[in-house]
């Protein structure tokens, strides 16, 4: 299936006085989710519990944003199944179904590998869980679709017990901040969009709270200023009366899942 993705409400957020970098293409082929003999041969060495050779941990992001119908996400191993500079490790995570290439992670005699992320995973926090992980240096291994008993007897690899790390998979937003100045009123206007994975696409942010907040010229700490909610186009307007110079920016929370974002800085 190809599925498309437009940004067309990116240029409105521009028009405010922001710049955004819009979001590159999908990420490119999708790993294989290891064949069954090699699967089988990562079981047999899966630790239970501690492992006398030690760890195998996944380093895979805490947080992750969806923007684009597919993007590829940079994951390594570290621990005992990493000492080896010729990167002899076969290990594997999954999150969702074990069979599914979205939700699994597999490294094929590399200390490093990519976790393909689209706008069809599962949104939340997942925890990833171990399925397996052997250094192969410790003893001849299967290739993918080799015979898993060739090589010698499983029991002279070495097995790593694996961690499980947790990640929380949100869609991203952006917000543009414009102000404008007629003698001391001062007036704002925020607009804010998300990404939709229903339609690939960015949408506007609709019934969002955010926080206007200012501070003075050459100040750093920021002060709220009022609580203002987007309107059905994601835009929302506040106007007050101020004769000083100010730095003004707009604070959006996040919400259950959709990350939350902050606009550019404007000074009137």
């Amino acid at each position: 299936m190809i599925r498309r993705i437009a940004i067309a409400t990116v240029p409105a957020i521009a028009a405010l006085g922001v710049s955004l970098a819009a979001p590159a293409g999908a990420a490119g082929a999708r790993p294989s989710v290891p064949s069954p003999s090699v699967r089988s041969h990562l079981h047999s060495h899966k630790a239970s519990g501690q492992s006398p050779y030690g760890t195998c941990r996944l380093v895979v992001p805490a947080t992750a944003r969806v923007v684009r119908p597919g993007t590829a996400v940079p994951v390594r191993v570290t621990g005992g199944c990493a000492l080896h500079a010729d990167s002899s490790t076969l290990a594997g995570w999954y999150v969702g179904a074990s069979d599914n290439p979205s939700d699994y992670i597999f490294f094929d005699f590399s200390n490093r590998a990519t976790w393909e992320l689209y706008s069809f995973t599962p949104l939340g926090t997942r925890t990833w869980r171990g399925d397996g992980a052997l250094d192969a240096d410790a003893a001849s291994a299967p290739g993918e679709g080799s015979d898993p008993t060739s090589g010698g007897s499983s029991g002279d690899d070495a097995g790593y017990a694996q961690n499980a790390p947790r990640t929380t998979v949100k869609v991203g937003s952006w917000a543009g901040l414009s102000t404008s100045r007629k003698g001391n009123t001062v007036t704002l206007r925020t607009r804010v969009i998300r990404y939709s994975t229903g339609r690939d696409e960015n949408i506007p942010w609709a019934g969002q709270v955010g926080v206007i907040q200012y501070r003075a010229s050459g100040a750093t700490k920021w002060t709220a200023l009022k609580n203002v909610r987007s309107n059905a186009a994601g835009v929302a307007s506040y106007s007050y009366a101020s004769s000083a110079p100010r730095d003004y920016r707009v604070v959006y929370g996040e919400a259950q899942y959709v990350w939350g974002t902050t606009s550019p800085t404007s000074h009137r």
